[in-house]
């Protein structure tokens, strides 16, 4: 699955750092408008308490005016008139948008009426005690009622505040966790992606990942160092195998040429034969002698031809094979060197074991770099022993030798690249990191079990190839 190119992390975060502040200025102002209007509305708040309040005290003192209590009620009620008139001019606008323009007209005209019965007084006229009752009633509870509304408008608005606040603010901060979020689970993605690269990675099932053209994000920069590191650790993975191969032919040259030197020899013998006796021989024997070079020239050729196969670098190719095929081809490479070294085989192989899937030219190497340790670990000679078997979905092969064996500090080791135990000049401590290499590009592993002064056994484990047929037929 390709990975989808986005814009780059910086820039999401840098445009989101700037989204955000511009989100928290419009809040802030928001809020601090509704603020200002609420304080706005409590102060016309307060100025409607003010006109009730005055209303109370002219009609406190309308009251001591006819119950005849006091001598100052006619001046404070001429003073409380005033102020009614202020506190109606100063809220003219207020009260024609909440109650409307003909309440403010008949709170005007009834304040005049009320106004004009005192205003006789001067003349002698008696005061209408229920006219002036019934107007000072029809201020007050007018004035109650522009009370109320103003308050029911401001709990109104108290109350939009408070749910514009949760709402808006609990909306954008859950944006930015949805943000966030998206953001995380993107680089965890890439994660998960990159885990199971570097599993593919270690099965050596690995495929480059694809990103699509122009994409220039940090996680595509990621991917496309990722894809070029796998190549390149590919890359030097398969030159150190062939290191190892071109090592492991200096190590069995000399075996190689005395190998190489029998059937040259009698090659040689054989056409000189030919030669001085040329005339002489009759046809039957003249038959023999070329007989006996080109048995002599297929044999040579035969040892050659697998030295050529086993040192020649090719891509991998994984076919069926037997593993007794792998180990018998590897010991005719090195079978005059085992003499050499006065190294015996006994092989016990069965014949008729599953095959694997594997390379080949591969596995050979693996058998090679054992028993090349096997003759280091043996100097005055022994015994190298196989044995194979089938042990659930892998075959086991044991490859047991005499030798010196391993110390117990240094086993869980010895599968480290450049880890050697040999002296210096003497070994890379890379032919086992090798051989444990292939093994798990086969999907096999490889165990050690070694007793000083007794000897070393590695079993090698490999997948039956029906096995890998039917995982990869499900």
């Amino acid at each position: 699955m390709p990975y989808t190119p986005q814009r780059t992390i910086k820039y999401i975060i840098v445009r989101s750092y700037f989204l955000i502040l511009i989100a928290v200025a419009i809040l802030i102002s928001a809020y601090s408008w509704q603020i200002l209007s609420l304080e706005n509305k409590v102060v016309h708040l307060e100025e409607f308490h003010d006109l009730f309040d005055n209303i109370l005290e002219i009609r406190r003192y309308e009251k001591n005016y006819l119950l005849h209590l006091g001598s100052d009620n006619f001046e404070n009620i001429t003073k409380y008139l005033q102020k009614i008139d202020q506190d109606i001019r100063r809220l003219d606008s207020t009260i024609i948008r909440i109650a409307g323009i003909k309440a403010k007209e008949d709170l005007v005209n009834t304040l005049a009426e009320y106004r004009k019965i005192f205003g006789d007084l001067s003349s002698g006229q008696p005061v209408a005690q229920e006219k002036v009752r019934s107007l000072g009633t029809s201020m007050l509870d007018f004035s109650e009622k522009l009370l109320l509304i103003k308050q029911q408008k401001i709990k109104k608005s108290l109350r939009w505040i408070m749910y514009g606040y949760i709402i808006v603010t609990g909306g954008f901060f859950l944006a930015i966790i949805y943000f966030f979020k998206r953001q995380v689970m993107r680089v965890l993605d890439c994660t998960y992606f990159l885990q199971q690269a570097t599993k593919d990675l270690i099965n050596d099932t690995f495929s480059p990942m694809d990103v699509e053209p122009g994409c220039k994000d940090e996680i595509c920069t990621l991917i496309k160092a990722f894809n070029k590191m796998a190549v390149e650790l590919g890359e030097k993975r398969d030159r150190r195998i062939q290191a190892r191969k071109l090592a492991a032919i200096g190590t069995f040259s000399a075996g190689i040429a005395h190998e190489l030197n029998n059937p040259l020899n009698n090659i040689s013998l054989s056409a000189d034969t030919l030669l001085e006796e040329f005339g002489e021989l009759d046809d039957e024997d003249a038959k023999e002698i070329l007989g006996d070079i080109i048995i002599q020239t297929d044999r040579a050729s035969t040892i050659v031809k697998g030295l050529l196969d086993f040192s020649r670098v090719k891509g991998p190719s994984q076919t069926e094979l037997n593993i007794k095929d792998v180990t018998s081809a590897t010991l005719k490479l090195i079978a005059n060197e085992l003499d050499i070294h006065s190294v015996w085989i006994e092989d016990y192989i069965p014949e008729d074991l599953p095959s694997i899937n594997g390379d080949f030219q591969n596995l050979q190497q693996v058998f090679l770099n054992l028993f090349i340790n096997a003759m280091h670990a043996m100097p005055e000679g022994g015994l190298i022993y196989l044995e194979a078997s089938r042990e659930g979905e892998f075959i086991r092969i044991n490859v047991g030798d005499t030798g010196n064996g391993i110390d117990s500090e240094h086993v869980d080791h010895i599968f480290d690249p450049f880890y050697t135990t040999k002296d210096v000049g003497k070994g890379t401590g890379l032919g086992l990191s090798t051989v444990y290499g292939i093994l798990k590009k086969h999907g096999g592993h490889v165990e050690v079990k070694s007793r000083m002064n007794v000897g070393t056994t590695f079993s090698l484990f490999l997948p039956v190839a029906e096995d890998l047929q039917d995982e990869k037929s499900v």
